[in-house]
């Protein structure tokens, strides 16, 4: 797989609004929400680059790389099939769509029928998974700015 988001191969127009579940991020100067994107975004594709040098499916972690695209997508407030999805877990269909389940029963993520279209379903990350998404990627982008203090 290339480096692209579940956004990037699948071009669904008809989501409900993406942040209608999740809080608005309180950063009062800290950090702003394009540099916690930025920081998804990063990890999102270095562990793609990570799969395209190291034999197939040793490196699996598709919750992750859900949540990852799941983050960047509603930064850009772009709609999320669960196609799309399912492609960017990097995994076959049939464990994608075993992890989305398990996502949702653990509230990190929503289910959603299309307004426009039965056939399609959207997801979307829960207030609970925002935020837990947040507090990841400001410790994240914490220790990234703390190495670079060092001179690391």
């Amino acid at each position: 797989m290339g480096q692209q988001t579940s956004q990037q191969m699948d071009t669904t127009l008809d989501a409900p609004p993406r942040t209608a579940n999740a809080p608005p991020l309180q950063s009062g100067g800290e950090i702003d929400e394009s540099r916690l994107a930025a920081v998804a975004q990063a990890e999102y594709a270095g562990r793609r680059r990570r799969d395209g040098l190291f034999p197939s499916g040793i490196f699996a972690e598709p919750a992750w790389d859900m949540l990852l695209d799941l983050y960047i997508q509603e930064h850009l407030k772009r709609p999320v099939s669960i196609h799309s999805l399912c492609i960017a877990a990097a995994v076959p269909p049939t464990t994608a769509l075993r992890w989305i389940g398990r996502l949702v029963d653990c509230g990190l993520m929503t289910r959603e029928p299309s307004q426009r279209d039965n056939r399609v379903v959207h997801v979307a990350l829960t207030a609970t998974g925002r935020s837990e998404m947040v507090q990841y990627l400001r410790s994240r982008l914490a220790s990234n700015d703390a190495g670079q203090t060092r001179g690391g």
